[in-house]
Parts: structure tokens; sequence; C-alpha cells
């Protein structure tokens, strides 16, 4: 028996079920990702400034690093309620420039003349935490990023607040 188009659709109430719990999967990975990104720049930032003997030197700068820290999990949370506008600031704020700023001191040292070998074997365990937080801060973002561009805005304003 020959099947036409119409026996191997789906109906459009399960698509549009289908559709939306695919949204709901990809906001939901999106929002832990992003979370877990938020997490790695905090341990990176404690990594820095390991063993914290100037940190009333640093206060500011820990102060300010953190306010922005709790500025992003709050878009964060709203991109999870279904915030179009937020989506779009963490896509160019963390998606762009966080990704940019997280890049630019490697890639700078790379090309400075980097001796790869060297800053493996000097590797204390600061350096560790701060360069296995930046591969997760990184590797984070970018799932965080793919899941956000590809959900529909649709997709978000079925959230309900």
């Amino acid at each position: 028996m020959e099947r036409t188009s119409r026996q191997t659709e789906r109906p459009i109430a399960a698509t549009d079920g289908d559709e939306q719990q695919d949204a709901g999967a990809r906001r939901r990975l999106a929002v832990t990702a992003l979370f877990t990104a938020l997490a790695a720049g905090v341990v990176e930032m404690a990594a820095h400034l390991w063993p914290f003997d100037d940190l009333a030197d640093n206060a500011g700068a820990v102060v300010i690093r953190l306010t922005i820290y709790a500025l992003i999990a709050v878009v964060i949370v709203r991109f999870a309620r279904g915030r179009e506008w937020a989506r779009l600031l963490l896509l160019v704020g963390l998606g762009v420039i966080g990704t940019a700023s997280l890049l630019v001191e490697p890639v700078m040292w790379l090309f400075d003349d980097a001796d790869v070998g060297a800053y493996f074997s000097a590797l204390d365990g600061p350096g560790t935490v701060i360069l296995v937080s930046r591969v997760v801060h990184l590797a984070a973002v970018a799932v965080g990023v793919t899941a956000m561009v590809t959900l529909h805005p649709r997709s978000l304003a079925d959230v309900t607040e």
C-alpha cells in the first residue's frame, strides 16, 4: 500500500506540542549552561585572587564583578521565564562581548611568542583552576548560546510568568 503525504504527517496539535516540549528542553539546557558559565566565572575570579592575601586591595573589583554576575543571573532568570529581551541581551552580552573578553587574553598570549610547554609545566593549583574554569566557562557559553539561537521567539511567548 502506498503512503500518501497525509498518512505520514503528524497532526498539527501533536506537532505544536512537540515543538513546545523541544523549546522547553532547549530553554532549560540554555539556562543550565548559562548558570554553569556564571559559576565558572565566579570560580575563576576566586582562583585569580587566591590565596586572598590582597583581597582588601581588590575589594572594589570583586564587588563590581559580583554585581555584574548578580545582574547576569537576574537576566538568565528572566530568559527562563520567557522574556525575549533577556535572550537577546544574553546572546549579545555573553555570546559576543563576554566570549570575546574570555578569549582576548589567551589569544594575545599566543601571538606574543607563547611557550605552551613552559606554561603547562609551570601550572600550579590556582593556575589549573583558572584554566579548567575558563574552558568550562567557554564551553557552557557555547552550549547556552547555541540553545538560545535555536529557540524561536514564538516559543518563548508560550511560557507563562
